[in-house]
């Protein structure tokens, strides 16, 4: 339960790549009532920190478990939960546009401003020059994620992964010249206040070419109402990465996350899971995403132990083993 009857959207430079328009919550009610009384013609209360081709050795995990233990299925159902603005969407469309199988690939987010942004296709790859202060420039909408090797020229070499995901993501986009971004009050504003850092940021624009536009799908909807989204048993896959934090946190005294009361977070992890497990099929794999906060303020044990209660194994850890990433659905 989430109160979000007053809401700021402060900036912590304790965590300075999560700085961007977090929600502050107070109090307590249904988390669902977010889309409702929140996220409608709102478009900054809600962190959309993305960027295509993030984390991508989780991203390379999840394509080969679907072209090697998948191999058998011909068809591929992909569930990408919290998709904001759809960069993981299309991410994932184009690292498995030539595996040889159909696959579908739903994207859906609790902001409905999100999904429209995500239907045009349209996407800006930023570019910080200059060594200007990192906090700054993500205050300016930068993202923390390092995609702009795809857009602009890299000084260094790219790595043959780079190479790969230059050439896929020029399949699927073609650039938009002149292209004049539409801004919220809040984000001019903001340009306003930082104008000084503006100068050393490059941006360009990209959209979806017609031939692409239907490899993704993209709806509202919430994660604690997947069975409005996925028949039950249908998805190969179901992602929500770094985002489960959100179901089961406030944001504290100088944006410090502090997670809610266990009355709270045991049942709604409770709630997760049994819904995620209603949407993925045998062998499905369920991927959290490798933010911290999506097992120590999702109270991890709590997330792990309703996993492994329905029948779910850890396949994918993170590099010290601390955490379990990626849980396939056993049976």
């Amino acid at each position: 339960m989430i109160n979000i009857t007053n809401i700021n959207t402060p900036q912590s430079k304790n965590y300075p790549h999560t700085i961007q328009n977090q929600p502050h919550f107070c109090g307590i009610a249904p988390a669902e009532k977010l889309a409702k009384d929140v996220y409608v013609g709102v478009r900054d209360t809600l962190i959309q920190e993305t960027a295509f081709f993030r984390e991508p050795e989780m991203l390379e995990f999840v394509k080969e478990y679907i072209t090697t233990r998948l191999k058998n299925k011909p068809e591929i159902n992909i569930i990408d939960g919290a998709c904001s603005k759809g960069y993981e969407t299309y991410t994932l469309a184009m690292m498995l546009d030539k595996i040889g199988k159909k696959v579908n690939i739903t994207g859906f987010d609790i902001g409905n401003q999100a999904i429209t942004e995500a239907k045009k296709g349209v996407f800006l790859i930023k570019k910080l020059c200059g060594n200007e202060d990192t906090i700054e420039a993500y205050r300016l909408g930068m993202d923390a994620y390092n995609d702009d090797y795809l857009a602009f020229s890299n000084t260094s070499p790219l790595n043959l992964k780079q190479q790969e995901y230059r050439k896929v993501f020029y399949d699927f986009f073609t650039e938009i010249q002149n292209y004049k971004e539409k801004r919220s009050l809040f984000e001019r504003m903001r340009e306003i206040l930082f104008s000084k850092f503006t100068p050393y940021f490059k941006t360009k624009a990209f959209k979806i070419k017609p031939e692409k536009a239907d490899t993704c799908k993209f709806v509202q909807g919430n994660i604690l109402k997947l069975d409005e989204i996925v028949p039950a048993h249908s998805a190969d896959v179901l992602l929500f990465r770094n985002a489960l934090y959100h179901l089961t946190t406030q944001e504290g005294p100088l944006g410090f996350k502090v997670q809610l009361p266990e009355a709270y977070i045991i049942p709604t992890v409770e709630d997760v899971v049994k819904q995620v497990d209603q949407a993925l099929a045998p062998k499905g794999i369920f991927v959290i995403g490798d933010h911290p906060s999506d097992h120590t303020l999702t109270a991890g044990k709590t997330l792990y132990s309703e996993l492994e209660k329905h029948n779910f194994s850890p396949v994918f850890k993170n590099s010290d083993g601390s955490m379990s990433l990626i849980w396939m659905k056993n049976g």
